[in-house]
């Protein structure tokens, strides 16, 4: 079944590997091939990985169902973390340090209702941080952003059971001390949705998703900003059911959004880039202005892995790596700068169509 981090869900090797040769104004070399790296899983089935984030090229935090993941240099392994609920989710993981990583997403009460839930690691133990629930019903986190120590920002959206039952935008911001609410705009009389945040500074900030005008319209692509004190709508394009699953920033005037299509922000607009993957990203990440990676799946079924490679001119498909013989789904992608590796994660079927953790990492 396809998988879309929207609508409070998260969107969802033994393959030949061809390292794909880019070609640029100027020369460049053959990207290095991806590579599936082993990773745990703790259960049977129902191993899924929803968020990455890498601190330094030994030190990598990757996110899921209920599941910590920490890579050192050499080995992924299980890093205890605390639950609450019958059921909880981890959909996305920023790090300020290596003593300093925020893991949100939602947990199950008794009840069935969902609560938001934010999880700190201060270097030793994952922690759980009192989050507000502005919503009667439901209320998640998909995505988090760091600008530092005492300014990170975790997106999403909420309901209640008043009538009409909407999805609003939820934004909250950690100021050192505590989470609290920030107000943002809702455009869509239908359903609003934020499924990615990126951070340029503090007062540059973009959250992605979309919205449903109104009861019988599709969803459109949705950007917010943050100027420093207060959040706006910046209008993005899309045609009909466009969605927007994630973004990446490398500068105020170089922003990146992905989902059903690629866009651009440029310091003035937003624009749709060109992009040959026909399926649906769900992850960015930033090696350079010049060395951007995007992964997700394919539109057919069985599910395969789709990660495209932005080279400064054009955005290309580079050969990845499939082990499940079912689905399989990349949901989330981090790079390191300094040493230009990058990491996508997500999940797989096995033969018994039992979901498995999926980590694959570019040299």
């Amino acid at each position: 079944m396809k998988r879309f981090k929207v609508n409070f869900f998260s969107c969802l090797v033994a393959a030949v590997l061809i390292p794909l040769l880019l070609t640029t104004a100027v020369a460049q070399a053959q990207a290095a091939p991806w590579t599936v790296v082993k990773s745990p899983n703790p259960l049977a089935g129902g191993n899924q990985l929803n968020g990455v984030a890498s601190v330094s090229a030994n030190d990598v935090w990757a996110v899921g169902v209920a599941l910590t993941l920490h890579w050192n240099g050499k080995k992924w392994s299980v890093v205890k973390s605390p639950n609450t609920g019958p059921a909880n989710q981890l959909y996305a993981v920023a790090a300020v340090s290596t003593n300093d990583v925020w893991a949100v997403g939602f947990f199950q009460t008794v009840s069935g209702t969902r609560q938001t839930l934010t999880l700190h690691w201060n270097g030793h133990k994952w922690s759980i941080v009192a989050s507000p629930n502005p919503g009667s019903a439901d209320n998640f986190f998909l995505a988090v952003a760091a600008v530092s120590t005492n300014d990170v920002w975790a997106v999403g959206e909420f309901s209640t059971v008043s009538s009409p039952f909407v999805f609003q935008t939820l934004i909250e911001h950690w100021d050192g001390t505590s989470w609290s609410v920030v107000a943002s705009p809702n455009t869509g009389s239908a359903g609003n949705f934020l499924n990615g945040v990126t951070a340029v500074s503090t007062s540059d900030i973009w959250a992605v998703g979309s919205f449903i005008p109104n009861a019988s319209s599709a969803a459109q692509t949705l950007t917010l900003h943050w100027n420093g004190t207060s959040w706006s709508v910046v209008p993005s394009p899309g045609t009909s059911d466009d969605i927007l699953q994630a973004a990446a920033a490398v500068s105020t005037n170089d922003v990146w959004a992905v989902g059903s299509l690629i866009e651009h922000w440029n310091g003035t607009s937003w624009s749709v880039v060109s992009s040959p993957g026909a399926g649906g990203l769900k992850g960015v990440a930033i090696v350079s202005a010049n060395d951007i990676w995007a992964v997700g799946d394919s539109n057919t079924s069985p599910f395969q892995t789709l990660i495209e490679q932005w080279n400064g001119t054009t955005w290309s498909v580079v050969a990845s790596p499939n082990v499940g013989s079912g689905d399989n789904f990349l949901n989330a992608a981090a790079a390191d700068p300094s040493s230009a590796q990058a990491w996508a994660v997500g999940d797989f079927a096995n033969s018994s169509q039992q979901l498995q953790t999926l980590t694959e990492f570019n040299p």
